[in-house]
């Protein structure tokens, strides 16, 4: 298979289709459930969890936010590439790109700092105010908490609209 952003684009997307909506269903959850609906600690320690693979054992679960982060990463830099590289008549390629683009760094800031906290937490006793500082990038709360959920929801229903847009241009998915 030729290194193209196109073809490192769709066979990631099928890799990281499942891992990404856990992550964005659970980071839903949790911030939504948290900040409106008074969901308790302990329902909130098991949906991070989930959303950190934390259930997976700590090495394992290191492992995990890795490769979603990365994957995450490289599909916004293919996905980059290739919307900068063409144009379009294709509609729902047109909205898949526009979704993609309007996404592009509150993506980007959301695995890298999400990245960052767990190996911090997990690996290198990171301080509370860089904790802080890193939770505040990944969960939009530079914008108050009133604010920080809708931020939540925005970044977590667009990517769930740009993985479903993106899965059904895919070729395994068309007629």
């Amino acid at each position: 298979m030729k290194l193209a952003p196109r073809n490192v684009h769709r066979t990631l997307a099928l890799w990281i289709a499942i891992p990404l909506f856990v992550s964005l269903a659970t980071g839903i959850a949790y911030r939504v459930g948290r900040a409106w609906f008074g969901m308790e600690k302990p329902m909130g320690d098991f949906i991070l969890n989930i959303h950190s693979g934390g259930w997976m054992g700590h090495w394992l679960s290191a492992l995990y936010v890795l490769l979603v982060g990365l994957g995450l990463l490289a599909m916004l830099g293919s996905g980059l590439k290739m919307a900068l590289g063409s144009k379009t008549k294709n509609k729902p390629r047109f909205i898949h790109r526009i979704l993609g683009l309007t996404l592009l760094l509150p993506l980007a800031a959301s695995a890298i700092t999400g990245v960052w906290f767990h190996f911090g937490v997990t690996f290198f006793d990171l301080s509370d105010p860089a904790r802080r500082l890193l939770m505040s990038i990944h969960q939009g709360g530079w914008l108050g908490p009133t604010l920080r959920p809708f931020y939540i929801l925005f970044v977590g229903l667009g990517l769930l609209f740009v993985l479903v847009s993106g899965l059904r241009l895919h070729r395994l998915f068309q007629r």
